[in-house]
């Protein structure tokens, strides 16, 4: 039992999280929105012809 208990205590240590740093956060942060914003120009973009191949029938 009390190899079990122990067993669960060191594994529970061994899995703790990791923590970014304020500069990786920033970089990853500012990651994330430049390939939002990317995508979301060429999603934009795709909407607005096909509304104007729309509106030209």
């Amino acid at each position: 039992m009390e190899a079990a208990l122990n067993y669960k205590k060191r594994n529970k240590a061994s899995k703790k999280e990791y923590r970014l740093t304020f500069s990786e956060w920033m970089l990853k942060t500012i990651k994330l929105h430049k390939r939002r914003t990317t995508k979301d120009a060429t999603i934009g973009f795709t909407f607005t012809v096909l509304l104007f191949v729309i509106g030209m029938v």
